[in-house]
C-alpha cells in the first residue's frame, strides 16, 4: 500500500504516467523533466508556467535529480536567506547543507546528497535491510530483492535514527570517559612532575652534603698527613742533630788518640772512660728508629669515613643496609650444586642426594635463607656469560613440586629469566620477552615492599631498566634461583 501511494505521488501532471526524472517546481507540483522542457517551449511569453497551476516564476529552480519525494523531506540550502536553493551538499559534523556553490567552511567536512537509483535513475523510495542500500520503488519490487526486507525509506530512516541515538549515548560515554581519563593523566603528569622535582631537590641536597662531608674528610686527612709530615721532619732533625754532635766527638777522640799526646797513667784511664762512653753513645744513636709516615692509620680515617658518607647516601633515598644474604641448603634440589659459602649455584648433572624434607624443591632450584617483609632493598646477582637460569623473588608458601613450583608459574612467584640468550619476565604463567638483549653479567633486583614493586635492571653502562612488577605482598619475599645450565652468584 505504501508503495501504490508513493506511486501516486510520483505521476507527472502532464504525462500522467511515473515521472522520469522527476522536477518539483516552487509551487510544489511535480513532473518529468522532458515535460517540463516540452512546456517551457510552448509558452510564448518566455516565463516559466506550472502548467498545472499556470503559477508564474520568473526563473524556474530546477530540482537535482537527487530530490526526496514529500515536502517535508526536501532538504534545502541553510546558506540562503531568500528564496532557498535545494541543497546538494551535507556536512557530516554538523548540520549545514549547502548549495554545492556556496562558500564552505574548513571545519565542515561535506558528502554529495543522492536520492536518486543508481540503475533506473529514479528517486529513492525504500530501504533493502539484507544488502544495506536505499532503492526506488522500480527496484523494491525487482527480483535482486525478492525475498529481502524492504521498508519505506522514512521508517528505515527513522529506525535508523534510534540507532544513530544509541550510538550517541556510547559516543558520549566515550567522550566523558576519554574526558575523565584524561584529566586523570593531567593529574598523573602533575604528580610526576612534582615527584621529579622533589626528587631532584633530593638529589641535590645528598650530594651537596655529600661534597661537603668529603671536603670535611679530604681536610681533616690533609691535615693528618701534615701533621705526621712534621712529627718525621722534628724527629728526624733531631736524631740528625745527635749525630753531628757524636760525629765532633768521636772525631775530637781520634785525633787525641793518634796524636798520643797523653802518657800520664790517670789521664789514660779517664779518656778511656770518656771515649767508650761516646763510643756507646754513638752506637745508641745510629740503631734508632726513624719516625715515619702512619700510612693504616690515614688507611683506616678514610674506609671509616668513605663507609660512613656512603651508607648516609644509601639511607637517603632509603636503600636499606641488606645483610650478607645467603642460600638455604635446605631448599635446594638434588639437581642443583650449592657452593660451600653458600652464594652460588649451578646446574648439576649429579645427583647432590640430600636429604629428603618438605621445604627441598623438587626441580633446579633454591631460596634465599632470609626474606624480606618491610623496607627497600637492592639486592645483586652476577650470572655466567651464557646459560638458562630464572631468578626472582617469591613467597616461602611457594609450591615445591610440580609445575607450579617453578619460578613465574603461579601468583606466589615473580621471575626474570634467560633462555638462548634472550630475556623474559613470568607471573602466572605469562610469559613477556624483553626487548633488550643480554649485555652485562651484573643484574640487580630492587624491592619496595610497601609499594609493591619488583623491578629489574641491568647494571651495565648506564644501567638498563628490563621490568617493573607491581602488586600487594601478603606474605615476606625471598630470593629464588633456578638454574639449569650455567651459573648466578649473589654478590654481596
Amino acid at each position: 500500500m505504501a508503495s501504490a501511494d508513493l506511486a501516486d505521488k510520483l505521476i507527472c501532471s502532464a504525462c500522467l504516467t511515473i515521472c522520469k526524472e522527476p522536477i518539483r517546481l516552487r509551487c510544489g507540483h511535480k513532473f518529468c523533466q522532458e515535460c517540463i522542457v516540452v512546456q517551457d517551449t510552448l509558452e510564448e511569453s518566455g516565463d516559466h508556467i506550472c502548467p498545472e497551476c499556470r503559477v508564474e516564476f520568473p526563473e524556474r529552480r530546477v530540482s537535482p535529480k537527487t530530490q526526496p519525494l514529500s515536502e517535508d523531506d526536501k532538504i534545502f540550502c541553510t546558506d540562503c536567506t531568500f528564496s532557498p536553493l535545494e541543497a546538494d551538499i551535507s556536512c557530516m559534523t554538523c548540520d549545514a547543507s549547502l548549495y554545492d556553490n556556496h562558500s564552505k567552511s574548513e571545519e565542515d567536512v561535506f558528502t554529495k546528497l543522492n536520492f536518486t537509483c543508481s540503475s533506473p535513475k529514479n528517486t529513492l523510495t525504500h530501504h533493502c535491510s539484507e544488502d544495506e542500500t536505499c532503492i526506488c520503488v522500480t527496484c523494491s519490487g525487482a527480483e535482486e530483492h525478492e525475498g529481502h526486507q524492504v521498508e519505506p525509506l522514512m521508517e528505515a530512516s527513522d529506525k535508523r535514527k534510534e540507532n544513530l541515538r544509541n550510538v550517541l549515548e556510547k559516543l558520549s560515554e566515550n567522550k566523558k570517559a576519554a574526558e575523565e581519563r584524561v584529566e586523570d593523566l593531567q593529574k598523573y603528569l602533575t604528580e610526576a612532575q612534582e615527584k621529579a622535582s622533589g626528587l631532584s631537590e633530593s638529589v641535590v641536597a645528598l650530594f651537596r652534603d655529600t661534597r661537603r662531608q668529603l671536603d670535611d674528610l679530604e681536610h681533616k686527612v690533609l691535615k693528618d698527613i701534615s701533621n705526621q709530615e712534621e712529627q718525621v721532619r722534628a724527629s728526624v732533625c733531631h736524631l740528625i742533630h745527635e749525630l753531628e754532635v757524636k760525629i765532633s766527638n768521636l772525631s775530637r777522640d781520634i785525633k787525641d788518640m793518634e796524636e798520643g799526646t797523653i802518657t800520664e797513667p790517670l789521664p789514660v784511664f779517664h779518656r778511656w772512660e770518656s771515649v767508650k762512653h761516646d763510643l756507646g753513645d754513638a752506637e745508641v744513636v745510629l740503631n734508632q728508629d726513624r719516625s715515619d709516615l702512619d700510612v693504616g692509620l690515614i688507611s683506616a680515617t678514610l674506609h671509616l669515613a668513605l663507609s660512613d658518607i656512603v651508607t648516609s647516601m644509601k639511607m637517603g633515598f632509603y636503600v636499606e643496609q641488606t645483610p650478607d644474604i645467603v642460600l638455604d641448603l635446605n631448599t635446594a634440589s638434588d639437581d642443583i650444586y650449592i657452593t660451600g659459602d653458600l652464594k652460588s649455584a649451578s646446574g648439576s648433572e649429579s645427583k647432590q642426594n640430600r636429604p629428603k624434607i618438605p621445604e627441598r624443591f623438587q626441580y633446579n632450584q633454591v631460596l634465599s635463607a632470609r626474606s624480606f617483609t618491610s623496607g627497600r632493598h637492592f639486592l645483586e646477582v652476577e650470572t655466567c656469560p651464557t646459560g638458562n637460569w630464572r631468578l626472582g623473588m617469591t613467597y616461602p608458601s611457594i609450591a615445591r613440586k610440580g609445575y607450579h613450583s617453578l619460578v613465574g608459574h603461579s601468583d606466589k612467584s615473580w621471575g626474570l629469566c634467560r633462555y638462548l640468550n634472550q630475556y623474559f619476565v613470568i607471573h602466572y604463567r605469562r610469559v613477556i620477552p624483553v626487548p633488550h638483549k643480554p649485555s652485562s653479567q651484573r643484574l640487580g633486583i630492587y624491592l619496595d615492599y610497601e609499594a609493591g614493586q619488583i623491578r629489574f635492571y641491568e647494571l651495565c653502562d648506564p644501567i638498563r631498566h628490563l621490568y617493573t612488577y607491581t602488586t600487594t605482598f601478603n606474605e615476606g619475599l625471598h630470593l629464588i634461583l633456578g638454574v639449569y645450565t650455567g651459573w648466578v652468584r649473589i654478590r654481596s
